[in-house]
C-alpha cells in the first residue's frame, strides 16, 4: 500500500473527565454517567453565576458561592449514589462502586473551575464585575451548547447542522432551569 493511499487513524480529543485510567474500562453507561454528570454540573454553576451581584463579586463570595455549589453539588452526588448502590447488594459489596461513581462524577467538580477563576479574577479589578459574571456564564452556557458534537463524536457519527441546533436548544432549556430555580429557589 503507498503512503498516499494510507489513512492516519487518530483518536479524536477528548476532555480528561470523559477518558479512562490506564487499565480501566470505560463502557457506555460509566460514559452517559459522566455526560449527565457534567450537564448537571454546569446547570448549578450557571444557577451560582446568576446569583451573583456585583458586591458578591468584588468581595469573592460570588467565586467562593461557585466553587462550593460544585464541591457540594459532587459530595451530595457521592453520597446519594453510595446509598443507591447498597440495593441489592451484600454488604460492602457496594464499594469498589463508590469508586467509580467518585470518578464519574468529576464532571460535576470540574465543571465550577473555570467560571471560579474568572469570578475571582474580577476580585482584582482587572475586569469589570458585570463582564466577570457574563463571561462565566457565557463560558457555562457555551459548554453545553457544545456537548452535542462529543456526543456525536463519542456515538461514532459526524456532527451535523442538527448537531449545534440541538445543543442551542439544550443550552435553551438549561437556562430556563437556572431562571426557574433562581426564581423559587434562591
Amino acid at each position: 500500500m503507498s503512503a498516499a493511499s494510507e489513512e492516519v487513524v487518530t483518536t479524536p480529543r477528548m476532555p480528561g473527565w470523559m477518558i479512562a485510567k490506564p487499565g480501566e474500562e470505560l463502557g457506555i453507561e460509566r460514559l452517559r454517567l459522566r455526560l449527565a454528570a457534567y450537564i448537571y454540573g454546569n446547570i448549578l454553576v450557571l444557577a451560582a453565576i446568576v446569583v451573583a451581584t456585583g458586591k458578591s463579586i468584588v468581595g469573592g463570595e460570588a467565586a467562593l458561592l461557585v466553587g462550593t455549589t460544585a464541591i457540594t453539588t459532587y459530595v451530595a452526588h457521592i453520597l446519594a449514589h453510595t446509598v443507591g448502590q447498597q440495593l441489592g447488594r451484600e454488604r460492602h459489596a457496594h464499594r469498589p462502586h463508590v469508586r467509580h461513581e467518585m470518578r464519574d462524577a468529576l464532571p460535576i467538580l470540574v465543571s465550577g473551575v473555570v467560571p471560579a477563576v474568572i469570578l475571582l479574577i474580577a476580585t482584582l479589578d482587572i475586569v469589570p464585575t458585570q463582564l466577570a459574571q457574563l463571561v462565566a456564564a457565557v463560558w457555562v452556557v457555551g459548554r453545553i451548547a457544545l456537548i452535542g458534537f462529543l456526543v456525536e463524536r463519542l456515538s461514532g457519527r459526524r456532527p451535523t447542522w442538527r448537531t449545534l441546533s440541538g445543543g442551542l436548544s439544550l443550552a435553551i432549556a438549561c437556562a430556563v432551569v437556572v431562571v426557574l430555580k433562581v426564581l423559587f429557589a434562591h
